[in-house]
């Protein structure tokens, strides 16, 4: 029995490695590395234990980088042969465990985004290579594309910041000046009111008969 589950295992992960399309036998990403053909990763030159279901899942998401990766996708390449048509709990367990492996998190993905209601999506750079360690050069053209566009985006976002708090500057001191040239007006306006009852009642005063 246990041989028997043993081969329907093996087979199907082998099945499910024939069914994607890798161009190195290496990929790179952060600080992990990925082997394809013996099934391992590391970080930083370490070598990480993760499961097999958990490599394959990692496997079919770096594979399709950058692309949503649909549950049912992923069922489908973790369970080929399962009779179950609901298999959301594991996919759910087997995406949450990866993620503790990668140190990542849903609420703050740097590797797997979640994307609502369909599925997953690797978002970080990915760089093959046939050679352990050393990215091929296309891969690293990408990676410094991709790297100055992600500082272009931050530089303009930096950009607008600094326009937003200048506008912001800008309308607070409006305000401040508008406000002390009314209150200008109105002190004026209120003196010019209180000399014109002054002279009103001096007036008066004037014009009262003298009595005896």
């Amino acid at each position: 029995m246990s041989t028997q589950s043993s081969a329907i295992t093996q087979q199907e992960r082998n099945e499910s490695a024939a069914r994607l399309t890798l161009p190195a036998r290496y990929g790179r990403f952060g600080a992990f590395e990925a082997d394809f053909q013996k099934e391992e990763l590391y970080q930083n030159g370490q070598r990480v234990k993760v499961q097999s279901k958990l490599f394959q899942a990692l496997l079919l998401l770096l594979s399709r980088a950058s692309e949503v990766v649909t549950r049912e996708e992923v069922r489908r390449h973790l369970w080929p042969h399962a009779s179950l048509t609901n298999l959301d709990a594991n996919v759910n367990t087997t995406m949450n465990k990866l993620r503790q492996v990668l140190g990542d998190s849903p609420e703050s993905a740097a590797y797997i985004e979640t994307i609502p209601r369909r599925g997953y999506s690797f978002i970080a750079g990915v760089a093959f290579s046939d050679t352990q360690g050393q990215p091929t050069e296309s891969a690293n053209s990408e990676l410094s594309a991709t790297s100055a566009a992600t500082g272009s985006e931050r530089l303009w976002s930096d950009k607008r910041l600094q326009t937003f708090a200048r506008m912001v500057t800008l309308l607070m001191a409006g305000m401040i000046v508008g406000a002390l040239l009314a209150f200008a007006w109105t002190s004026s306006q209120r003196n010019s009111q209180h000399g014109t009852n002054d002279k009103k009642a001096s007036a008066s005063l004037v014009r009262l008969p003298f009595c005896s």
